[in-house]
């Protein structure tokens, strides 16, 4: 996130443009970042001011608190939300801006909410892309109650053997793409590879590996 950050700020036109860079920590913090080699060298995170983003649209504003205890606004136009993973591109922020009536960049709150949920987006393209005559990954999905239950978790290890066959991607559903991941090559990881996942999230896909080029 704060390398895209830097990428999306370095070509805002400072002449036409005064950008206000927040910082979101892991554990939630909203932190107004001075400039960009505080994103660089990641200073941003030990700063003591915290700003938020209100939710009522008569304003459009984010609040900034200071040190001394003092409050004040500063009203917004756009908002560029370069986010990646959970809180970020899965329609959360999105929702929050939606309701402070602030236009912003990117997808809107269903689109990055499916997005972000790799089962919910292979629901959702299926038919279409069968349609279209396009194959996606084919694809095992299980709960977390499902995977307690031991008959069940036999049960889709023999699914993932004579489905999907060796290697496969073992992926939390709602995460970041590489978070609790894991490429599996036997029987016998597969069950650590899903415990790893259901870390994550309390549903997990499990998908074929296509070899192929990665293109951006």
């Amino acid at each position: 996130s704060c390398r895209s950050v830097l990428t999306v700020i370095k070509a805002v036109n400072r002449e036409k443009y005064h950008p206000i860079l927040i910082g979101i920590t892991k554990a939630g913090e909203w932190i107004p970042v001075e400039n960009t080699d505080e994103i660089e060298d990641g200073s941003w995170r030990d700063g003591k001011r915290r700003a938020a983003l209100l939710p009522d649209a008569t304003l459009k504003s984010l609040v900034f608190m200071e040190e001394d205890g003092s409050f004040r606004l500063e009203k917004v136009d756009i908002v560029f939300p370069v986010l990646h993973g959970k809180g970020g591109e899965d329609g959360t922020v999105q929702g929050l801006l939606e309701l402070a009536e602030i236009p912003y960049v990117g997808c809107g709150v269903l689109s990055s909410a499916v997005s972000m949920d790799k089962i919910s987006t292979k629901l959702a393209v299926e038919k279409t892309l069968e349609r279209q005559s396009v194959r996606q990954a084919k694809y095992i999905a299980l709960r977390h109650s499902e995977w307690k239950k031991e008959k069940r978790r036999a049960e889709i290890c023999t699914e993932v053997a004579e489905e999907l066959h060796f290697p496969v991607f073992v992926k939390p559903s709602n995460a970041g793409s590489s978070c609790g991941v894991s490429k599996v090559e036997s029987p016998e990881m597969l069950i650590k590879a899903v415990d790893k996942a259901l870390e994550v999230d309390r549903r997990v896909l499990i998908e074929e590996f296509i070899r192929g080029r990665e293109l951006e």
